[in-house]
């Protein structure tokens, strides 16, 4: 039994993810109807600086990418955890929408997984509201984007 326990554990360690990255994103379902947010429309070589400590990460959309989430929602930094391969992380907005009564921040969740200089993943955009009865669709809404890219082979 302690040998499974063994084995089950040594496969969860974390892989290397660190590393600077170029990723392709493209825009899926609009769920929360937003006015500027196109089905299918995609964005090319998005740099994005992922740094690793044991199994917590931080990944930092830069160029122009970083700067309009830093405008959006008052953030460019997902943080995270690496299990295996996968990645899980969340940017959690500071900056608050509103609608009637609602006052809303935007969380964007990540999932991707890391296959030796490639990643491919989904992004989750969901409101956080104050409950509010005007905040209708927001309460439940999501949008989703795709993304994939590499980073330059380690040497």
């Amino acid at each position: 039994m302690l040998m499974g326990s063994l084995v089950v554990a040594a496969g969860c360690a974390p892989a290397d993810v660190a590393g600077n990255y170029s990723v392709n994103l493209t825009n899926g379902e609009n769920g929360c109807g937003l006015d500027n947010w196109t089905v299918g429309e995609s964005t090319a070589n998005i740099p994005i600086v992922v740094t690793q400590s044991d199994d917590t990460v931080q990944l930092d959309v830069q160029g122009l990418g970083g700067t309009y989430l830093d405008v959006v929602l008052g953030s460019s930094l997902f943080n995270g955890n690496v299990s295996g391969n996968g990645i899980s992380a969340a940017l959690i907005g500071s900056n608050a929408g509103r609608q009637g009564g609602c006052t809303y921040t935007t969380t964007v969740d990540l999932d991707a997984t890391v296959d030796g200089d490639f990643i491919e993943g989904e992004l989750q955009w969901r409101p956080v509201t104050n409950g509010h009865a005007d905040c209708g669709i927001l309460e439940t809404c999501r949008n989703y984007q795709s993304f994939n890219g590499t980073r330059p082979p380690s040497e």
